[in-house]
């Protein structure tokens, strides 16, 4: 591709809002509703992440996650969650009793009645991929603006004009 690429940073660095938050969690995908662009890029964004990781060099733990049913009404979210996945497309569900979680999971709640185990779900430092991310597009030619917060965006004939306090950037669409 011959393309110029800027990123803009409101921050003073790179992960330094709302990424160095993120709960760390790769959802298997699931919870979207399906047929929703969420549910493909849910589907589709989890099963690049052992590839990207490697590439990176970004620790990534696929341990797979458990959305425990306390109730028989929870039982019933617990199906909806389980049906909307496979229908989303989301390998390995299953649908699992309370005893059967406490023999995959001692220390689970001997309360539970059921539970959704998704294997595809996993776990990511957002710090580090956020970092090496950055890294990665800088080393192949992208710019990094810091301390560029947005205030307004134009719409020009060829693109976008981004408008910061003291600088403007022009994004030429093609």
């Amino acid at each position: 591709y011959k393309l110029r690429i800027i990123v803009l940073e409101k921050g003073n660095d790179v992960c330094a809002g709302t990424s160095k938050a993120n709960s760390s969690i790769v959802h298997a995908g699931y919870d979207p509703e399906p047929g929703t662009l969420m549910a493909q890029l849910n589907r589709d964004g989890n099963a690049m992440f052992d590839k990207l990781t490697e590439e990176l060099s970004v620790p990534f733990d696929r341990c797979g996650s458990y959305v425990v049913a306390l109730t028989d009404e929870q039982t019933e979210h617990v199906k909806k969650l389980y049906e909307r996945g496979v229908i989303n497309g989301i390998p390995g569900l299953e649908v699992i009793s309370g005893e059967e979680l406490l023999k995959r999971e001692p220390y689970a709640t001997p309360e539970a009645k059921s539970a959704l185990y998704a294997p595809t779900a996993g776990v990511v430092d957002p710090m580090l991929l956020t970092i090496a991310l950055m890294e990665n597009a800088v080393m192949n030619g992208a710019e990094y603006r810091l301390n560029f917060k947005v205030e307004n965006i134009e719409k020009g004939e060829n693109g976008y004009r981004i408008i910061s306090a003291g600088e403007t950037v022009e994004a030429e669409c093609v």
